[in-house]
């Protein structure tokens, strides 16, 4: 059991929340009675998670999207509901949004390229003066078959497999969750990005990949953030011995 301002106070520090320029709410956005004894994860803070989290007993759930983003939301409908069950189940709520993308330890990418095997890494993606994706290379060159199989072996299913760029893959991106922005597309090209790994589809992308002849992976938007929150539980959990459990409250994107 620790107090919540001292928790707080950590992933402040250790995910360095005040450095980043985002349109989300980054930190604690609901308080609970000031102790936690256990944490929840999750990608989303989604109802469907919270009160998973209250079934599991937590009194912080951690989350990548959290319920504040760019504006004042009033209480209503299902923020309403979200907030309204947090308070019922005293479980305080945290957010870290662009921190958890570019983490050098526990972040999506960085977790990814160690499961893919990346060598030689620089940072990369460059959002508002912050670079919140990872680069490097393979280990070796290989066709983008092969490498489609080998990113699929360390985070799950290929939902998607854009095919305009080079058919050998050695040098690759990843910035997880939905990467179309046409800037990034013309870095990476400019980087010389054989294979962009990110999550989520979108329309506009296929065309600005077609542009700028680029490789583009796709395995979710859910999958490829589920993967850095796991990473966090496991940092508190062995850092606090405070048990922490990833909640699974999927979706199909």
């Amino acid at each position: 059991m620790m107090e919540l301002k001292q928790l707080v106070g950590y992933l402040d520090s250790y995910l360095q929340i005040s450095s980043f320029q985002d349109d989300a709410a980054n930190g604690l956005q609901v308080e609970n009675s000031e102790l936690v004894e256990k944490i929840g994860v999750a990608v989303d803070a989604c109802h469907e998670a919270i009160l998973k989290a209250a079934e599991e007993r937590c009194s912080m759930l951690i989350v990548h999207h959290g319920l504040f983003w760019g504006r004042q939301e009033l209480i209503v409908d299902h923020i309403f509901q979200r907030v309204r069950s947090l308070i019922m189940a005293d479980i305080a709520l945290y957010a870290a949004h662009l921190p958890l993308d570019a983490h050098p330890v526990v972040g999506h990418n960085v977790i990814i390229a160690n499961r893919i095997g990346i060598i030689d890494r620089q940072s990369c993606a460059n959002y508002h003066g912050t670079m919140i994706g990872v680069m490097g290379r393979l280990p070796q060159a290989m066709n983008l078959k092969d490498a489609a199989e080998v990113v699929t072996n360390a985070i799950g299913a290929c939902r998607d497999l854009i095919a305009f760029g080079s058919e050998m893959i050695r040098t690759v991106a990843i910035v997880a969750g939905s990467a179309t922005d046409a800037g990034l597309f013309k870095e990476l090209k400019k980087l010389g990005i054989d294979l962009l790994i990110t999550g989520e589809a979108r329309h506009g992308a296929y065309h600005l990949a077609q542009e700028f002849g680029l490789n583009i992976f796709y395995g979710g938007h859910y999958r490829t953030e589920a993967i850095g929150m796991q990473a966090l539980a496991q940092h508190l959990q062995d850092t606090f011995s405070l048990p922490a459990v990833f909640i699974d409250a999927p979706s199909i994107f």
